[in-house]
């Protein structure tokens, strides 16, 4: 899988029940030159989740039906979301909820009211750490190809040098 899904620019899945945060987040991911998808709710986020393979999750912590940590945790146990960069935007900043947050998989967490241009920062070096992981386990499949391949050149050469022994 590599960054962007083969798209030109990557894809942030908002999740949020507050229609008005949900259009201020797009708002500003549109502006840092993402494209936005948006879920309503946690079960909208997971089922938007699959359709898409979006390049990161913003989540609301507090959302009806399925609130943002369950929904992230929900996230890390599905095909490709062990590693996506999940951020828990929330109104919630106890020391409770930011340990409830980090322990059901967020990769980060900020707090509601927002300050844009810390956002900002923390997509682009969310997006930018995700990528590199990308390609380094890239290079790490490569590598246990290619060492797969050595090994059985040597088996190879080890079976070739044997004295023909016939019975």
């Amino acid at each position: 899988m590599t960054l962007y899904n083969s798209r030109n620019k990557p894809l942030i899945l908002i999740a949020d029940d507050d229609r008005s945060m949900r259009a201020l987040l797009n708002l500003a991911m549109t502006e840092e030159g993402y494209e936005v998808a948006e879920a309503k709710n946690g079960k909208q986020c997971l089922a938007e989740y699959q359709l898409l393979k979006p390049d990161a999750v913003l989540l609301d912590g507090v959302m009806p039906d399925l609130n943002g940590f369950a929904c992230c945790e929900k996230i890390r146990q599905l095909p490709g979301g062990e590693s996506i960069p999940i951020l828990i935007i929330t109104v919630l900043d106890d020391q409770k909820s930011i340990d409830q947050a980090f322990s059901c998989g967020a990769t980060d967490y900020i707090t509601k009211p927002i300050h844009w241009a810390v956002l900002s920062q923390r997509m682009r070096r969310l997006l930018a750490t995700n990528q590199t992981l990308q390609e380094v386990q890239a290079v790490k499949q490569q590598l246990e190809k290619q060492q797969s391949i050595i090994n059985q050149l040597c088996n190879l050469a080890v079976f070739l040098a044997l004295p023909n022994t016939e019975y």
